[in-house]
Order: C-alpha cells, then sequence, then structure tokens
C-alpha cells in the first residue's frame, strides 16, 4: 500500500520564490517548515492504495484531457484547527475545479474513496505552526502574489519519516510517481 494523491507541482524557482515572499509569516509561525520540493496544490488525495490500483490511476490519468490554467496565489492563513500555514489561491479557475472532478471520479471508478472536500487551492508552507504563545494572523495578503501556471498534473507518493529527520526542512516528504500534461 502507497499513500498516494493526485497534484500540481510547482517549478523550483516559482517554490523557493513562495518561501521568500512568505518568509516573515513563516518565521512568526514557528513550525515545520516543508522543504522546496514538496511544496504542491493537492488535488485530489486518495490515501492508502494498492499497487494493482495505481495502474489503474495511471492508465485514467493518462486518458483524461482537461484544460490548464492558473492559480493566484494572494493570501496567507493560518488554520488553528490544523496548525498550518498556507499560501492561499482566492479565485478557482473552472479547469481546476473541472480537473480535480475528474481524478476524484476516474478514483472512484476504480473502487477508492477519494477525499471528499471540494478543492481550495493551497500551499502548504508550515506544518505543526503556532508552537509560540502568541499565534500568527489568521489571514494576511501575500505581497507580492504569485501566479502558478497548471500546465501538468501529478501522481505522487507521501513517505513517512523517520524521526531524526521528520523535522528537517529540506527532507523531501513526497516522491512525484508520474505526471500528464493539461491541454
Amino acid at each position: 500500500m502507497q499513500r498516494v494523491f493526485f497534484a500540481l507541482w510547482p517549478d523550483p524557482h516559482w517554490s523557493e520564490q513562495l518561501l521568500r515572499v512568505a518568509g516573515a509569516a513563516i518565521a512568526e509561525a514557528d513550525g515545520r517548515t516543508l522543504a522546496s520540493v514538496d511544496l504542491h496544490v493537492t488535488l485530489c488525495f486518495l490515501g492508502a492504495v494498492a499497487e494493482p490500483a495505481l495502474a489503474g490511476l495511471r492508465e485514467s490519468a493518462a486518458a483524461l484531457r482537461a484544460a490548464d490554467f492558473e492559480l493566484d496565489f494572494d493570501a496567507l492563513e493560518y488554520w488553528p484547527r490544523s496548525r498550518v500555514l498556507a499560501a492561499t489561491s482566492s479565485r478557482l479557475p473552472a479547469a481546476a475545479t473541472e480537473l480535480a472532478r475528474a481524478l476524484s471520479s476516474g478514483a472512484q471508478a476504480l473502487g477508492l474513496r477519494p477525499g471528499e472536500q471540494p478543492l481550495r487551492p493551497h500551499v502548504t508552507l508550515v506544518r505543526a505552526a503556532a508552537s509560540r504563545k502568541q499565534p500568527p494572523a489568521l489571514m494576511r495578503p501575500l505581497c507580492p502574489p504569485l501566479r502558478l501556471a497548471a500546465r501538468r498534473f501529478y501522481l505522487a507518493q507521501s513517505h513517512e519519516l523517520e524521526p531524526a529527520t521528520a523535522t528537517a526542512a529540506q527532507t523531501p516528504r513526497y516522491q512525484r510517481l508520474e505526471s500528464w500534461p493539461l491541454e
């Protein structure tokens, strides 16, 4: 069984730029900052999937025809319940919603149970945030906003990390297994 999900994956330059622009909020959040290589936008979370179903997911994704789109990340939000600092996009293009629905439908057709939450584009920057006495602000603008061009989507796997490396910011947590273009 592998923990997998479909996602958008920014290029390294975009990820580094986001971390720079959000630097003050990241420092204020005082948690575990994700490695730049792990920054992504989850489209469809699948959870634990057996190897035979992975082949079906790959086939379903390869057959999918979906339009490309852009996401404008324009805010930083702190979510106290999950203790996460995330960059968020206030505008959700129809093409993004359609892609997420198609991926979820393809997974359901294989007998999988994808996450049921509607798509809310975000990039998690910090986990276990706000360990200080004063929690970070709940929301602030991301200045300047950053535009992410979605031209490909990915099937990725989440790795469990050893305790010694789980808090290291540059320890990759995710592996991209395969990708497909958007049209």
